[in-house]
C-alpha cells in the first residue's frame, strides 16, 4: 500500500504508538508496575508467566486478507495486484525459545559481564528458532541454534515470488545459475542458496572473527549481540512506567472463547512523544548509526485521538495474543477499513531440534568469505576515493 508523502511521514511517526501498545505493557506490566489494580495485575501476571515457562513461541502475523490489501491500495499509482496480495497476506515470523530452565533465567545466564552483551553460546541448553514466511506459510529463511550449533536455510524461489523488480530477480536467477561453476570448497554455500540446511559452529566463527582483527583491534565479524546497560534499562522502565500510569488505560472486556479480553488504550500524540523520549537513551547506547538517526524531538502532526490494542489472556493466566489494527494510525483512513496485525504467544511450544542432513560450514570457508567481502569493500572504498579526488 502506498500513501502520499505527508501521510507516510505521519504514519511513521505514529508507529511509535504501536511500540507503546506492546512495549509499554510488556516492559511495565511484566515488571509489576501496574499491579495496584485488578486488571493491571492480570496483565502483569500474563507477561510474568511467559518468562516462567521453559519454552515459548512468539509469532508475528499480518492478518489482513488478500482482498483487504487490494482494497486498501486502490487509487494509488501502483495499486497492488491480487497475485501479489496473496503472497503478502499472511506475511509473518515466528521466534521459538527453549531451555532447561525458566526462560527468564536462561536469558539472564547468556548475558556477559562485558557491558551486558548477549552471547547465546554461553548456555548450550538455550535453543532458538527464527522463521520468516510469506503468505501461505511459504518459508523465506530460517535460523536455529540447537546444542551450541547454528543452522541456516534460505528459500530464494519464495523470495523471488515477493519481488516484482525484474533487475533483482534477474540478478538472483543469475547467481543461482552460477552455482554449478563454484569450486568444491564452496559446496555448503551452494546448498544454502539451493534451500538446504547448513550448520555453523559459533565458537569457530568467533575464532575466525578474532583472527580477522586488524591493527585497530576491531573484528570484521560480530562475536556477540550488543545490549544496553542496567542503568539504561532502568531509566527506560521508569519512563515507561510513568507514561503508562498517566496516559494508558486498561479495560476488561470479559471472556470470549475461553480467553480474557483486555483493551489497552491511550492518546496517540502523548504516547508518541513519551515513547520517543523514553527510548532516546537506548538509541544512544546502540552501535552504528542508530543514535545519529534517532529523532531528537517529539514527533509533530500526530493526531490527538485515542488508539488501542487488544490483549487476550488464556485460562492458565499467560498472555495468548496481542492484536492491533495498524490502519487506525492512518489519519486518512475511512470507516470500515482495517489492517490487522498480531503477536501470538505459546508457552507450550515444542523445543527446536537440529535439522537432519545439514552440511557444516568449515572455518576455512568462513575465512575465505570474510576475506573476499573485506577485499570487495576495500576496492569499493578505493574506487570511491579515486572518483572524489
Amino acid at each position: 500500500m502506498q500513501f502520499k508523502e505527508p501521510t507516510i511521514t505521519r504514519i511513521r511517526k505514529a508507529t511509535l504508538v504501536l511500540t507503546c501498545s506492546v512495549a509499554l505493557v510488556t516492559g511495565v506490566a511484566a515488571c509489576g508496575a501496574v499491579k495496584q489494580i485488578t486488571t493491571g495485575e492480570k496483565v502483569g501476571t500474563a507477561f510474568d508467566k511467559l518468562g516462567d515457562s521453559d519454552s515459548l513461541s512468539v509469532s508475528f502475523s499480518l492478518d489482513a486478507t488478500a482482498a483487504q490489501l487490494v482494497s486498501l491500495d486502490q487509487g494509488t499509482s501502483d495499486a497492488m495486484k491480487m497475485v501479489d496480495a496473496k503472497n503478502v497476506a499472511g506475511l509473518g515470523a515466528t521466534l521459538t525459545l527453549s531451555a532447561d530452565k525458566p526462560l527468564s533465567q536462561a536469558l539472564k545466564s547468556v548475558q556477559t559481564s562485558a557491558g551486558g552483551t548477549i552471547d547465546p553460546t554461553t548456555d548450550p541448553s538455550l535453543s532458538f528458532d527464527l522463521e520468516v514466511h510469506a503468505g501461505g506459510q511459504k518459508s523465506l529463511f530460517e535460523v536455529r541454534q540447537v546444542g551450541g550449533l547454528e543452522y541456516l536455510r534460505i528459500n530464494l524461489d519464495n523470495m523471488l515470488s515477493l519481488s516484482d523488480d525484474a533487475d533483482v530477480n534477474q540478478e538472483i536467477s543469475g547467481m543461482q545459475a552460477e552455482l554449478g561453476q563454484m569450486p568444491p570448497q564452496y559446496a555448503p554455500l551452494k546448498d544454502l542458496l539451493l534451500g538446504k540446511w547448513v550448520s555453523l559452529d559459533p565458537k569457530q566463527f568467533a575464532q575466525v572473527a578474532k583472527g580477522m582483527e586488524g591493527g585497530s583491534g576491531t573484528s570484521a565479524l560480530p562475536s556477540s549481540v550488543p545490549s544496553i546497560s542496567a542503568a539504561t534499562k532502568n531509566s527506560l522502565i521508569s519512563s515507561l512506567t510513568s507514561l503508562f500510569e498517566q496516559d494508558v488505560t486498561l479495560s476488561d472486556q470479559g471472556t470470549a472463547n475461553g480467553l480474557d479480553h483486555i483493551v489497552v488504550q491511550g492518546p496517540e500524540a502523548k504516547l508518541a512523544a513519551g515513547i520517543q523520549q523514553a527510548f532516546a537513551p537506548v538509541a544512544k547506547a546502540l552501535p552504528g548509526g542508530v543514535a545519529s538517526s534517532y529523532p531528537t524531538a517529539a514527533p509533530t502532526g500526530v493526531p490527538n485521538k485515542n488508539v488501542s490494542a487488544d490483549l487476550y489472556i488464556g485460562k492458565d493466566g499467560s498472555l495468548s495474543k496481542v492484536a492491533f489494527d495498524f490502519w487506525q494510525l492512518n489519519p486518512k483512513g475511512k470507516a470500515g477499513e482495517h489492517l490487522p496485525i498480531s503477536l501470538t504467544f505459546n508457552d507450550q511450544a515444542a523445543a527446536p531440534t537440529a535439522p537432519t542432513g545439514a552440511v557444516a560450514v568449515p572455518p576455512s570457508l568462513l575465512t575465505s568469505l570474510v576475506q573476499s567481502i573485506s577485499a570487495a569493500a576495500g576496492a569499493g572504498s578505493s574506487s570511491s576515493g579515486s572518483s572524489n579526488s
